[in-house]
């Protein structure tokens, strides 16, 4: 684990500490060659240096995104999109760990990231 990416989670506020530590944990159980960054001032989750999703917290809520999010099948719609423009959706304003989903719809949809690299 990235020693930035922990200072990163100490930094946040205390709404936002738990989400980002869910988060993070869930995508290195799933993908647990992942290479942890911090770019744009957030965590950046890549693999082969391709970005795979990142999570960026606010004072009162976190968005996770994923770089190409509009390729992947989104059974449960919690995904929207971050940019009419752009490949990304996410998963916005997240508040509590009770608007996250189910561990296996992240899990569903990190494994569908990874494979289309």
């Amino acid at each position: 684990m990235n020693d930035k990416i922990s200072i990163y989670i100490s930094n946040a506020s205390d709404v936002t500490q738990p989400i980002i530590s869910k988060l993070r944990s869930v995508i290195v159980a799933t993908i647990p060659d992942i290479e942890e960054n911090i770019k744009w001032n957030a965590p950046i989750f890549e693999k082969s240096g391709q970005s795979i999703c990142s999570i960026m917290a606010f004072k009162k809520h976190v968005n996770f995104i994923f770089q190409h999010g509009k390729e992947l099948v989104d059974q449960t719609n919690i995904l929207v999109d971050i940019g009419a423009k752009s490949k990304m959706k996410g998963i916005k304003n997240i508040t509590s760990l009770d608007d996250l989903p189910p561990v296996e719809v992240l899990q569903n949809l990190l494994l569908q990231a990874i494979k289309r690299i």
